[in-house]
C-alpha cells in the first residue's frame, strides 16, 4: 500500500483563527466596569451642571424641567449595574448620551449667554464617552448624536452668529477627531491584551508540537468528564497510546524525525476522533484519549481505526505503529484508577508484540 509523508508539525493557532463573536464578547465584558462608571459619572456630572447653571444665571426653562433628565440617567445607571449583559452596553451608552444632549439643550435654551454657555459641554461629551464605543456602528451613532441631533434644536431655535457658529463647528470637529483617536487606541490596546492572554492560555493548555491538550489540561478536563459520566450513568472509555520503537527512530534519524512523527500522530488523533473526544499528550510519545459515551466494543473499534491510520504513515523512511490500551469505566469514581487500567492494557499490548490493541479486563 502506498504511504505518504507526515505533515510538518502544526503551529500554535493564531488569534485570527478565533471566532470574531467571541472576541467581541470578550471586549464587551472588559468594557462593563467602564460603562457603569461613566453612567454614574453622567448622573453626577449632569446634576452639577444643572445646579451650577441655576446659581450662575437665569433661564426661561423651569428648574424642574432642566433637572428632569437626571431621572432617566439614574435609571440607566441602575440598569447597567443590575443587568450586566455585555451586548446591551452600547445601547445603554447611546441612550444616556441622548438624554445628556437633551439636558444640555434644556439648560442652554433661552439663556443670555447663548451658545457659549454650553459649548464646553457639547465638546466634552464625545471625548468623555469615547471609551464606551467598541463597535463601529455605536461610535458612528454617538458621533451623529453629538454633532447633529443634540445641538440641532438649539441651533435651529436660536441661530448663533458667524463667530459662535465657527467656534461650535471647530470645537466639535476637534472633539470628534480626538474621540475617534482615543477610541481606536483603546480598542487596539484591549485587543492586544486579549490576544496575549489567549496566547498564554494556549501555551499552557495546548501542546505546541502535536496540537492536543497538555497533560495538565487533559487531566483537568478528564476529571470533569468522568464526573459527568457518573452523574448521567453513561459509558466512558479511555485509550492509552504509545508510539512503537520511538527511541529507535530518534537514535537513527534524529529528534527532528521524532518530532515529525509525534506531530503526525497528533494530527491523526484530531482528524479521526469526534469533536467532543478529549485528547492529551501525557508523556514524550504517550497520548491518552477520553471517549464519552463509548462502551468497550465501540472503544476497541475506535482504537483499531487509529492504529490502522498510523500504520499508513512514514517518518524518515521508517514505518510507524502504535500500541493502544483500552479501559472502560466500571466502578471508578476517580480518574487515576481508570487511567492505570488503560496503562496496564497498553503494557499488555507491548508485551503481545506491539502494533495492537488490548482491552483491560
Amino acid at each position: 500500500m502506498k504511504t505518504r509523508p507526515l505533515s510538518s508539525p502544526p503551529r500554535q493557532p493564531s488569534w485570527k483563527a478565533f471566532d470574531a463573536n467571541a472576541l467581541d464578547q470578550a471586549l464587551e465584558r472588559r468594557l462593563g466596569p467602564v460603562v457603569r462608571a461613566l453612567l454614574w459619572t453622567a448622573v453626577g456630572g449632569y446634576l452639577s451642571f444643572v445646579l451650577g447653571g441655576q446659581m450662575a444665571g437665569t433661564s426661561a426653562v423651569p428648574f424642574w424641567l432642566r433637572l428632569a433628565p437626571v431621572v432617566p440617567l439614574t435609571l440607566l445607571a441602575l440598569l447597567g449595574l443590575l443587568h450586566r449583559a455585555p451586548r446591551h452596553y452600547g445601547a445603554l451608552g447611546l441612550a444616556a448620551l441622548a438624554w445628556l444632549e437633551l439636558g444640555i439643550f434644556l439648560n442652554g435654551y433661552a439663556r443670555p449667554e447663548g451658545l457659549s454657555w454650553i459649548l464646553p459641554a457639547y465638546t466634552l461629551l464625545p471625548i468623555a464617552a469615547s471609551p464606551i464605543w467598541l463597535k463601529r456602528r455605536h461610535f458612528v451613532a454617538a458621533a451623529v448624536i453629538c454633532t447633529l441631533l443634540g445641538p440641532l434644536p438649539l441651533l435651529w431655535l436660536e441661530p448663533p452668529g458667524p463667530w459662535q457658529m465657527f467656534q461650535y463647528a471647530d470645537y466639535i470637529v476637534i472633539a470628534v477627531v480626538v474621540a475617534a483617536v482615543l477610541n481606536g487606541y483603546q480598542v487596539r490596546l484591549i485587543r492586544q491584551h486579549l490576544e496575549l492572554e489567549e496566547r498564554l492560555r494556549l501555551r499552557a493548555d495546548v501542546d505546541e508540537l502535536t496540537g492536543v491538550a497538555t497533560r495538565a489540561r487533559f487531566l483537568e478536563q478528564a476529571r470533569s468528564l468522568l464526573v459527568k459520566a457518573i452523574d448521567s450513568g453513561t459509558s466512558l472509555s479511555v485509550l492509552y497510546l504509545d508510539a512503537d520503537h520511538f527511541k529507535q527512530l530518534n537514535d537513527n534519524h534524529g529528534h527532528a524525525a521524532g518530532d515529525t512523527a509525534l506531530a503526525g500522530m497528533g494530527r491523526i488523533l484530531r482528524e479521526h476522533l469526534r469533536g467532543h473526544d478529549l485528547i492529551g499528550r501525557i508523556g514524550g510519545e504517550e497520548f491518552a484519549v477520553l471517549l464519552p459515551g463509548l462502551d468497550a466494543e465501540a472503544a476497541r473499534a475506535t482504537a483499531e481505526r487509529l492504529r490502522r491510520a498510523v500504520t499508513l504513515q512514514r517518518s524518515a523512511g521508517q514505518a510507524l505503529s502504535i500500541s493502544i490500551g483500552v479501559a472502560v469505566r466500571g466502578e471508578e469514581t476517580v480518574l487515576e484508577p481508570l487511567l492505570a487500567r488503560a496503562d496496564q492494557a497498553l503494557a499488555a499490548a507491548k508485551r503481545g508484540g506491539r502494533n495492537r490493541v488490548e482491552v483491560a479486563g
